[in-house]
């Protein structure tokens, strides 16, 4: 077996079908895969419906949410491919740009993890790459005064075709490496409920000298949101895990004085910028996106007081705090 696909849903299910449908359309002449659906939401009647629809597909529903990181490696414990493919289920991909992306990693043994361009349904391009967290980017100020940004990461090797550079790290939304690199670097860090996580993993594999390689000359699609934008409550939860997901990564991969500053910076800019707008949203609630942020500052603060109590970065809803809330 050449690829495991390992897709996390929890609703979205519109884009999840058009997903299934596009690798379900994989003929298997270039290469043999295999795909596995983690259900996040389980128990949902239409998620059990859609299964039905693609009986050679492996499905299984998570016995909790538990996140993103949580429901990739649950997928990635049934893979039987020499290669796992991380795929968003918002994606739509082709045989050409899979088989495209696999050669690579197979031709390029010093590549550890391979990603691609990815544009939406519109044509428009997402970027899928980035430069590893610091203080010289906390802000877009800062990544204007230190040419931190995203152009900073076209970093481009001799021995290489021009459309590959090697970026800090991809988008979780469309990760392929080899199943023993997978596994040796551990997977995902459960401790990241939602965000963050792909960065994490990016840097790990970094720090024990991988690489990381997008190949801009290949293409899917990815249309963002589809999960994470069902109805208020889930936006402002996702919203708020963009914020815990930044703590927790400084948590692990800052020290000493440096740690300490950006963590004080991010939580006086975070309570400052969405206090602001938070109260805006307060007196024009009529307004969703304004009302939103409103929920969403009442979230962080409620995150920042636990944090204080149990001393701990770990948000409330990762399997590893200790006091799993479901």
């Amino acid at each position: 077996m050449d690829i495991s696909v390992v897709i996390v849903s929890y609703k979205g299910y519109d884009r999840l079908v058009k997903c299934l449908d596009s690798l379900q359309k994989i003929a298997g002449s270039l290469f043999s895969m295999e795909v596995i659906v983690v259900n996040n939401c389980r128990g949902d009647s239409v998620f059990d419906e859609i299964k039905l629809s693609y009986p050679g597909f492996i499905f299984t529903d998570n016995p909790v949410n538990g996140g993103y990181s949580n429901g990739c490696n649950l997928g990635a414990s049934y893979a039987k491919g020499d290669n796992i493919l991380i795929l968003n289920p918002d994606t739509v991909v082709s045989e050409a740009a899979l088989s495209g992306l696999l050669n690579t990693l197979k031709s390029e043994k010093s590549i550890t993890m391979i990603s691609c361009k990815q544009v939406n349904e519109k044509g428009r391009e997402s970027i899928a790459w980035g430069p590893f967290p610091g203080f010289s980017n906390l802000t877009g100020f800062m990544r204007m005064i230190f040419n931190t940004g995203y152009k900073s990461q076209k970093r481009y090797r001799k021995d290489f075709s021009v459309e590959i550079f090697f970026p800090d790290w991809v988008s979780g939304s469309l990760m392929l490496m080899r199943t023993n690199d997978f596994r040796f670097h551990g997977g995902f860090d459960e401790d990241f409920w939602m965000y963050s996580e792909d960065v994490d993993l990016c840097r790990r594999i970094r720090n024990a000298g991988g690489d990381i390689a997008y190949h801009s000359g290949i293409t899917i699609e990815h249309n963002h949101g589809g999960s994470s934008r069902i109805n208020l409550k889930t936006s402002a939860l996702t919203k708020t895990e963009v914020y815990i997901s930044r703590h927790l990564y400084f948590a692990k991969h800052k020290k000493g004085l440096e740690r300490v500053m950006i963590q004080t910076f991010i939580v006086i800019n975070n309570l400052l910028s969405a206090g602001i707008i938070g109260l805006a949203g307060l007196l024009f609630f009529y307004i969703r996106k304004l009302f939103l942020r409103s929920v969403v500052f009442k979230n962080l603060t409620a995150y920042y007081l636990r944090a204080v109590s149990v001393k701990s970065w770990i948000g409330p809803r990762s399997v590893n705090n200790g006091n799993f809330k479901k």
